[in-house]
C-alpha cells in the first residue's frame, strides 16, 4: 500500500513539475505576443493580438495543462475510441491505453463439499441461491 502511495505522490510531483513549465511557456508565448504588437486601433479592440498558431499552441498548452492531452490527442481519442495521450508516451507508457479486457461473470453456488461455478447461471436449473465467490472480507460462506 505505501508502495502504491510512493508512485502516487512521484506522478503527481511529476504533474505539478509538468504544469508549471508549461504555464511558463504559456505565460512567455503571452508576453512575447503581447510585447511584440503595435498599438494601432486593431490591436486595442483585440482582433489581431494572437496569430492562428499562437492561438492553438495557447489552447493546446491549456489542454495539457488541464487534461494531460493535447488536441490531437483529443482527436486521435475520438476517432479511435480509446484514451490516447502523448504524455503518456512521454512517461515512458503507451501511447492510447489498452481497454481492460472484460472479465466473463462466474456464477457460483453451495454444493455438498464445496463451491463449484460455472459460467451460466443455474445450469442444472436447481434454483439455488448464488454465493460470493470467492468470499470477500463482508461476506462469509
Amino acid at each position: 500500500m505505501k508502495r502504491r502511495q510512493k508512485v502516487q505522490n512521484r506522478q503527481d510531483a511529476k504533474r505539478v513539475i509538468r504544469q508549471r513549465i508549461l504555464a511558463g511557456l504559456f505565460a512567455t508565448l503571452l508576453g512575447t505576443g503581447v510585447s511584440g504588437c503595435s498599438t494601432t486601433m486593431s490591436d486595442v479592440v483585440g482582433t489581431s493580438l494572437f496569430t492562428g498558431g499562437e492561438w492553438y499552441l495557447a489552447f493546446d498548452v491549456v489542454s495539457i495543462i488541464n487534461t494531460d492531452k493535447t488536441l490531437i490527442d483529443h482527436m486521435v481519442s475520438l476517432s479511435t475510441g480509446q484514451d490516447c495521450s502523448t504524455i503518456r508516451k512521454i512517461d515512458g507508457k503507451s501511447y492510447c491505453k489498452k481497454d481492460p479486457v472484460p472479465e466473463t461473470p462466474l456464477y457460483c453456488y453451495r454444493t455438498l463439499a464445496a463451491v463449484s461455478c460455472y459460467r451460466t447461471p443455474d445450469p442444472y436449473n436447481t434454483g439455488a441461491q448464488t454465493v460470493d465467490w470467492p468470499p470477500t472480507r463482508s461476506r462469509s460462506l
